[in-house]
C-alpha cells in the first residue's frame, strides 16, 4: 500500500508541473490565412496556419477564435515526422465567436472551418475578419479564385498572384504586422454563372472527425481525473486485500489451535506409552534422566511403562 501511495503522489506532482497554457497574449511570428470559396462545397473554406513563438514551452494550450456561424472542419498540428496530426481542443460557444482551446504539441497549428458564402444570382460576396487576439509579425491572406469566376475584386487589393497545384489563380494580399486587439478585414466579390466547384473531383476529409472532437476535453486535462479514479480504485483494492489477509490469518490461527487441540489427547497417550518409572521408588522420570530425581537409583533404559 505504501508503494501505491508513493506512486500516486509522484504522478500528481508530475501533472501539476506539466505546462498547461500559453501566456496571453501571444506574439506570433507568422499567420497565413487561405480563403477558398466554392472549393469543395457551396461555402468558403478558411484555412489558418499559426506559427507559434520559438521560445514557447510545449505542450501549451492556446486560445483561438472562429466565427460563431462557421462550421469547424479540422484542428491539427504540423509534426515534422508525421505531417498533419490530430490536435485536442475544447470549443466554447459564444454570440459572435467560438473560442477554441487548442493543445499545441508542435510549433505549427492549423485550423480549418467553413464560413457562409453570400450568393445573389451570379454575384458572390465574401467577408473575413481576423479576431485580433494575438500580435502577429507577419500576417498574409491568400485568396483562391474559384474555377469559372469572372470580374474578381478584393479589398485590400492583391499584391501579386500565382497558380497553385489545382491550376487555380491565387491572389496574395500585402503582408502586414498586427498588434494585439488590431483586427484585419478582407472582402472579395466575383461573378459566377454556374455551380461547378473548384475541386469537385477532390475528396476533402477533416483531420479529426467533428463527431469525435467537438467539445472534446484535452487528454492531459482529463489525465488527473483518470489518475484520481485509478488511485481510489487501487486504495479500495488494497483495503480489501489487507482485510482478506487479516481475516485469513485469524482463520488460519484458529485452525492451527483446533488442530493442536485435536492432537493433544493422542500426544498425551503417546507420551504415556513412552514414559519411564523408577524401579526402586516408582516415581515417574523425565525424558533424558539417567538417575531417579527422588531416590537417586540409576534408571534402566529398557524399563518402560506398557
Amino acid at each position: 500500500m505504501r508503494k501505491i501511495l508513493i506512486l500516486l503522489t509522484s504522478l500528481i506532482v508530475l501533472l501539476n508541473s506539466w505546462p498547461v497554457s500559453a501566456q496571453e497574449p501571444l506574439r506570433l511570428p507568422a499567420v497565413e490565412v487561405k480563403i477558398y470559396p466554392e472549393f469543395d462545397r457551396r461555402a468558403v473554406l478558411v484555412i489558418t496556419k499559426l506559427s507559434l513563438p520559438p521560445d514557447l514551452s510545449l505542450p501549451a494550450t492556446i486560445n483561438f477564435r472562429v466565427p460563431a456561424d462557421s462550421e469547424l472542419n479540422a484542428v491539427a498540428v504540423d509534426s515534422p515526422e508525421q505531417g498533419l496530426v490530430n490536435a485536442y481542443y475544447e470549443m466554447t460557444p459564444g454570440e459572435m465567436w467560438n473560442t477554441l482551446a487548442i493543445r499545441a504539441t508542435t510549433p505549427t497549428v492549423w485550423v480549418e472551418y467553413y464560413a457562409p458564402l453570400q450568393i445573389e444570382g451570379i454575384q458572390r460576396f465574401i467577408s473575413y475578419q481576423w479576431p485580433g487576439d494575438m500580435e502577429v509579425d507577419s500576417f498574409v491572406v491568400i485568396f483562391q479564385v474559384p474555377r469559372g469566376a469572372e470580374n474578381v475584386s478584393t479589398t485590400p487589393m492583391s499584391q501579386r498572384s500565382e497558380v497553385d497545384s489545382y491550376q487555380l489563380r491565387n491572389l496574395i494580399m500585402p503582408v502586414v504586422s498586427l498588434d494585439v486587439n488590431e483586427s484585419y478585414a478582407f472582402s472579395a466579390r466575383y461573378e459566377k454563372a454556374d455551380d461547378q466547384l473548384s475541386a469537385s473531383d477532390v475528396q476533402i476529409e477533416p483531420v479529426i472527425p467533428l463527431e469525435e472532437t467537438g467539445g472534446q476535453v484535452p487528454l492531459m486535462d482529463a489525465l488527473p481525473w483518470t489518475v484520481g479514479v485509478l488511485g481510489v480504485a487501487l486504495l479500495v483494492f488494497g483495503l480489501v486485500v489487507s482485510f482478506s489477509f487479516r481475516k485469513d490469518g485469524k482463520q488460519s490461527s484458529r485452525r492451527v489451535r483446533q488442530r493442536r487441540a485435536s492432537k493433544e489427547p493422542h500426544d498425551q497417550g503417546k507420551s504415556e506409552e513412552t514414559a519411564r518409572y523408577c524401579p526402586a521408588c516408582g516415581n515417574r522420570a523425565r525424558p533424558g534422566d539417567q538417575f531417579c530425581r527422588t531416590c537417586g537409583v540409576r534408571l534402566r533404559q529398557e524399563e518402560k511403562y506398557k
